[in-house]
């Protein structure tokens, strides 16, 4: 379904998300930037099939200096699923938690909603800080806390355990080059000729990339760049936020 990578970025955070989706879901809505309750602002893309309810995605970034992103679970062996009627998006999560001021306030709002309504997922929330997991398994919750370190995350509709094997070629491309952004975007780009079905940039004959999401997070400002790969020749658009505060004042200082 989707490879994640975080980095630290000079003073602050950088994300960057592949999108895997089958080759019949429509094409994703541009980003677009939205006011929120807060005051603030975010930006994220809209997945078009959730638009007409609730503007749902697999990715957003704050004014706050808040990124948050969500892969589909794909445990092995499958769980029970109530009846497709019964089930909520999991793109409506992120623009429901987007509002929060940083990575913990986000999996606080999340441990308070009702979960028997979503299917199998993965919520990764980062700031300048903190980079954090929740996953959902139709179980429990179970949240993960790391320091700011090159870090990857893959799932797959195949089941997630089959995407693993993208984790050793991030920490040979990334932790072995000084964790740079240029590593990172060539790991995103990455296929291996004879396992594209578990390449980064994945194919198979039912599935393939989609987009690729990069966000920077530093005492400029927030930048979401976004590369739609649905068509031969990509599209890419690039918003920009401005600084978070808690950023700015370092800057300052």
């Amino acid at each position: 379904m989707c490879t994640v990578t975080v980095i630290p970025s000079g003073a602050a955070v950088r994300m960057v998300a592949s999108r895997d989706e089958l080759r019949s879901r429509p094409r994703a809505l541009p980003p677009r930037e939205v006011k929120l309750s807060s005051g603030g602002h975010a930006v994220f893309p809209v997945d078009p099939i959730s638009v007409d309810d609730m503007p749902g995605t697999w990715i957003a970034a704050s004014d706050a200096g808040l990124v948050l992103t969500l892969l589909n679970g794909n445990p092995s062996p499958p769980v029970d699923l109530p009846p497709k009627d019964a089930l909520q998006s999991r793109g409506t999560l992120i623009p429901n938690l987007i509002d929060q001021p940083d990575a913990h306030s986000a999996i606080k709002a999340l441990i308070s909603v009702a979960f028997d309504c979503f299917a199998p997922f993965r919520l990764i929330a980062v700031d300048s800080s903190i980079i954090i997991d929740a996953i959902w398994d139709r179980s429990e919750l179970t949240v993960s806390h790391h320091r700011l370190k090159p870090i990857c995350f893959a799932s797959s509709g195949l089941g997630d355990e089959l995407v693993q094997v993208r984790l050793p070629l991030f920490a040979q491309l990334c932790n072995n080059r000084q964790m740079s952004p240029e590593a990172q975007d060539e790991f995103h780009a990455h296929r291996w000729p004879d396992r594209p079905h578990l390449s980064v940039m994945m194919e198979r004959d039912d599935a393939r990339t989609v987009s690729v999401t990069s966000v920077d997070v530093d005492q400029s400002g927030v930048t979401l760049r976004y590369t739609d790969l649905f068509d031969a020749v990509p599209i890419v658009t690039e918003h920009h936020l401005p600084a978070p505060a808690r950023l700015t004042s370092v800057r300052s200082a």
